[in-house]
């Protein structure tokens, strides 16, 4: 009963899901991968534009730099700018929000389920909140696909995790 009712809420919940961007669900799948929120205008505006003669020191520049990064695909000089801007805007949650995009975007999941929980520490939101599910369910899957390996072949729980792994794919297929 227990198992049922645990394929009956990750059916629920992944095919809820929005798509996440090169964050793929597990190779099983031919579905498109759920895809990583941006957080819309409501929640952060974009970068104000700097003048060239900006102070590299200042959060708006900071910004600009880091989100011109992120949008050219250099995700290493884009996490420094992050980090930096985190520095410099402690209490705010958009670059904890970013860089947990920037490390899903990566692979890095447990960098970014905890860029996540520090940017919903900051401000509940339903897009981080969302993001942050995401990255857990692909850790979930990724913790028994290892288990499964490891497991002995007539274990119970073998078997058990093979069936949620099953429920689990099949629900994103769907």
């Amino acid at each position: 009963m227990n198992r049922n009712l645990f394929a009956v809420a990750c059916c629920a919940a992944l095919s809820g899901c929005a798509a996440l961007e090169r964050l793929p669900i597990p190779p099983a799948s031919a579905t498109p991968p759920p895809r990583v929120e941006e957080m819309d205008a409501t929640h952060a505006a974009p970068p104000t534009p700097v003048p060239p003669d900006a102070d590299p020191s200042s959060p708006a520049f900071v910004e600009e730099r880091a989100q011109q990064a992120y949008e050219t695909g250099r995700l290493d000089v884009a996490e420094g700018y992050y980090l930096q801007l985190i520095r410099l805007k402690p209490r705010e949650a958009t670059p904890w929000f970013r860089l947990g995009n920037l490390y899903a975007e990566q692979g890095r999941l447990d960098s970014a389920e905890r860029a996540y929980r520090e940017a919903l520490r900051r401000r509940d939101d339903a897009k981080t909140l969302h993001n942050l599910g995401l990255v857990q369910v692909k850790l979930g899957v990724g913790a028994l696909r290892e288990a499964q390996k490891r497991l002995p072949p007539d274990e119970s729980a073998r078997r058990e995790t093979r069936e949620f792994l099953r429920v689990l794919l099949e629900a994103v297929e769907q």
